[in-house]
């Protein structure tokens, strides 16, 4: 579930924790019955209070949805072999591509994203790059270090690799590392 979402569920739960506080009220006859028939009456009629009930329709619909819908439950690249099947995650696969890349001279950071479907694994990263660098050079060798790594390690060829460069980051300290 998104920030996005989020947000609306906060306000959605707030307002409908008014609602329950309302009925509590009534049942517990502290307001009188009266005095929400003449509410009530009062909306009788207004596209407006229509139109609200519409937005929170809408809006129930979309958490419910946002709820149902899991991230990737139980989805995974399957080997067959003679002793029986090999499930990977593609929990494990993205980690797996994030060591690959971080690796790569110039990657300051770099989160990943895989996805399967019936045409193949598909990876989404997005990359921090250092300024030094050359963007185009950085990019071309994650997508062959990720590519060669996940051929060589998962046994799957990548059908579509998609690099962002999210950042250019100029705040950390240079690493040394001993190749």
């Amino acid at each position: 579930m998104g920030i996005f979402d989020r947000i609306i569920l906060s306000i959605y739960t707030l307002l409908l924790a008014f609602l329950s506080l309302g009925v509590i009220l009534i049942s517990l006859r502290l307001i009188s019955l009266e005095q929400v028939w003449t509410s009530i009456s009062l909306i009788y009629g207004q596209w407006e209070a229509g139109l609200v009930a519409a937005v929170f329709l809408l809006v129930s619909i979309r958490l419910l949805l946002a709820g149902l819908r899991s991230r990737r439950n139980g989805s995974a690249i399957v080997h067959h072999n003679e002793m029986g099947d090999i499930h990977i995650s593609l929990d494990a696969i993205e980690n797996l591509v994030e060591k690959a890349a971080r690796h790569v001279r110039g990657v300051r950071g770099v989160k990943v994203v895989a996805s399967h479907s019936p045409a193949g694994l598909t990876m989404r990263l997005k990359a921090v790059i250092s300024p030094e660098s050359n963007i185009p050079t950085v990019t071309a060798e994650i997508q062959q270090r990720v590519n060669d790594y996940v051929k060589n390690t998962v046994g799957v060829e990548l059908t579509d690799m998609h690099i962002l460069v999210e950042n250019i980051a100029n705040d950390f300290k240079s690493k040394h590392r001993v190749e």
